[in-house]
């Protein structure tokens, strides 16, 4: 099973690659403003990113009620970091796959059932039952589950339009696939033949 071999890659460490890195050189601009919103990553007027919020959680986070943070943002489809592995499951059902990293940590894969053939898939990573890792690849979903506006199957194009140019492309887990990061936030898109192959997002505490 393909899932299989892909989880046990994702619990591998992997090395360091900046030095095959790249950056945005090359690529198209930007074309015209995205609007905000909420639960989004979204390019700013000043060419950086911004994870966008509802009015009431922006002025909780700048009153000091609540940590700013961009984890509302961190989410793919109807999962999202930070979610409890039993919330998880209530959207994408029991896995497929199952691979323990360690004795508080293991990955899920779910398959996205729908009739086109492979299906798009999830990888969730847990710890202590708490999602802290997850991607969505494959090819486009029919039904809808994207990431910042974004879905499998866009153009580079789109993505440079919602997020801004990269600021590292770096060689991807497979022949063709580029890894595109977005320094410092924990997103990632895989891309190849200038369109979109997958979402990562990743959050170190989950919390």
């Amino acid at each position: 099973m393909k899932i299989l071999a892909l989880l046990a890659v994702l619990v591998a460490t992997a090395s360091s690659a900046s030095a095959a890195c790249m950056g945005p050189e090359g690529l198209p601009e930007p074309g015209a403003m995205p609007q905000p919103v909420a639960g989004r990553f979204v390019r700013t007027a000043d060419r950086n990113l911004a994870c966008a919020v509802a009015n009431d959680v922006g002025q909780s986070m700048a009153h000091g009620t609540k940590p700013t943070s961009f984890l509302p943002c961190l989410r793919i489809g109807a999962v999202a970091i930070s979610q409890g592995l039993r919330q998880v499951e209530e959207a994408l059902g029991p896995p497929d796959a199952i691979t323990a990293i360690d004795w508080r940590t293991e990955a899920r894969g779910y398959f996205i059932a729908q009739r086109s053939i492979p299906h798009p898939y999830y990888v969730v990573t847990y710890q202590d039952d708490v999602a802290v890792a997850m991607q969505l690849m494959g090819p486009p979903t029919e039904m809808p589950a994207g990431f910042s506006g974004l879905a499998l199957g866009d153009t580079i194009q789109a993505v440079i339009d919602q997020l801004g140019k990269p600021s590292r492309r770096c060689p991807g887990k497979g022949k063709g696939i580029e890894t595109w990061v977005w320094s410092p936030f924990p997103i990632a898109i895989d891309v190849m033949d200038g369109h979109v192959l997958g979402f990562k997002v990743t959050w170190i505490t989950g919390r």
